[in-house]
């Protein structure tokens, strides 16, 4: 008898010692969490007892539920990575997700922003009342477009990671980690937001390089709060979506621009192959896009 609660716990040992990062250990219990509560409420008190069928009436929950299919996928494939812990620990023999399909899913067009639309992100970042918020959101967009840096590896970053011309970034995506250069722009606004924070905090010394307003980690959903205030302060082509995946599509899209070959792109971004960074940049579209394409209008070119 295999009870939820029991074998997510055992799980989510077994992930630990394989060495997953606390972000994607937590993901996974917030998701399994979920899935959890769904079975539960439909009589399946037992991971044996799941379905083939029962795979195949979730799924459609989800797409009722107004979830899209890429999100399904993801979500599925954490209940799927469960039971197949089961099946390598010989607990389960067969998994009800034999012959289910992942779901097909649109590959959406996202747009960085532009020249433009970077200036005003900076140029309000800069307006805080506080100088010490002002500078720490600054150093926070700048190192996100000149590095290409998830939120979550944002949040993560501690000063001993910060090295004299480069960033370390432990235990990223994949538990990978690997380094990022700073850039002189980069470099000169971190100077003075180091400056900012020895005069204000005095001798306290923190472990995390971005602090919060009340001198704590600056969570993930902090920034995604900051985020979403600078959004209403700046004036977006309706196209663009903003977030910090745009934020990271922004980075890759400008490296590309100014002459970066994929390779290095790809070490920059923490992609395992540089496949998964050609993938990435399909989905980048732009002004530089459109007005390369109409210099090669059929009509306008006619002989």
């Amino acid at each position: 008898m295999f009870k939820w609660q029991e074998t997510i716990d055992e799980f989510l040992i077994d992930i630990q010692i394989k060495g997953y990062s606390s972000v994607t250990i937590y993901n996974y219990r917030y998701k399994l969490k979920n899935i959890q509560d769904y079975f539960l409420i439909n009589n399946i008190e037992t991971i044996e007892k799941i379905t083939k069928q029962d795979i195949k009436k979730w799924i459609a929950y989800l797409q009722q539920n107004g979830m899209q299919a890429s999100t399904i996928n993801i979500t599925t494939n954490r209940l799927k990575r469960l039971i197949d812990y089961l099946i390598e620990e010989e607990y389960l023999e067969t998994s009800p997700f034999q012959n289910i399909k992942q779901l097909k899913t649109q590959k959406k067009i996202i747009y960085p922003l532009d020249d433009s639309e970077i200036k005003q992100l900076l140029q309000q970042a800069r307006k805080h009342k506080y100088k010490h918020i002002a500078q720490r959101n600054v150093v926070l967009f700048m190192m996100i477009l000149e590095t290409g840096l998830r939120i979550s590896e944002v949040s993560n970053l501690k000063t001993d990671d910060i090295l004299d011309n480069q960033i370390v970034v432990k235990s990223g995506k994949g538990n990978k980690d690997r380094a990022v250069a700073i850039t002189p722009l980069l470099k000169k606004e971190m100077l003075r937001y180091d400056r900012i924070k020895k005069n204000r905090y005095k001798n306290d010394n923190y472990e995390y390089y971005f602090i919060s307003y009340q001198k704590g980690k600056l969570s993930e959903k902090s920034i995604w709060t900051i985020m979403h205030t600078m959004q209403s302060k700046i004036e977006l082509r309706d196209v663009v979506r903003f977030s910090g995946h745009t934020l990271r599509h922004t980075y890759a899209h400008m490296a590309i621009r100014n002459g970066m070959d994929i390779y290095t792109l790809s070490l920059n971004m923490g992609h395992s192959q540089v496949s998964m960074t050609q993938k990435y940049l399909q989905t980048l579209k732009s002004d530089d896009f459109v007005k390369e394409s109409i210099k090669y209008s059929t009509l306008k070119n006619l002989r």
